[in-house]
């Protein structure tokens, strides 16, 4: 090899050591859930701090605005089963807030921020400030079908 054709080389791949991971386009592995429900029925009961439910009902308007713009089609199935509901009661100095989901899809991610990421990825880090900032507690109950009391 020759002196000038090797600096070459050398320089060539000095500049690739040199360039960011970031930039290396690699395939991204879809991220695995991190709350998950395996229960056909679940209640999700969130304690919320009373001077921040307004900025909680911001993310949860987000969350919806996300469920109906994801491009997967889960999420729509998501959103036809989760009500959520305001406790006119406050527990430990905090409202309310029960999510029921009913029918679960087994498997899918809950967890309200990550379903924000995938539609809003600019502004989730905003959106997860105001909801790491208003939560106090959450209790998640999963659950079987009993019994009907219709026919």
């Amino acid at each position: 090899m020759s002196r000038p054709f090797r600096t070459i080389a050398v320089a060539a791949v000095m500049i690739l050591l040199a360039v960011p991971a970031a930039y290396v386009q690699e395939p991204s592995e879809p991220k695995a859930p991190v709350f998950t429900l395996t229960s056909d029925a679940a209640i999700v009961t969130l304690l919320i701090k009373p001077d921040k439910t307004a900025d909680f009902e911001f993310v949860l308007s987000r969350l919806k605005d996300a469920l109906m713009k994801s491009e997967n089609p889960k999420r729509k199935e998501q959103a036809a089963g989760w009500r959520v509901f305001k406790s006119s009661q406050m527990a430990q100095g905090n409202a309310v807030y029960v999510m029921r989901l009913d029918p679960v899809i087994k498997g899918e991610e809950y967890d309200i921020t990550r379903l924000i990421a995938e539609v809003f990825p600019v502004e989730v880090q905003d959106i997860f400030l105001k909801y790491k900032d208003s939560f106090a507690g959450r209790g998640v109950t999963e659950m079987k079908p009993l019994l009907s009391m219709t026919p």
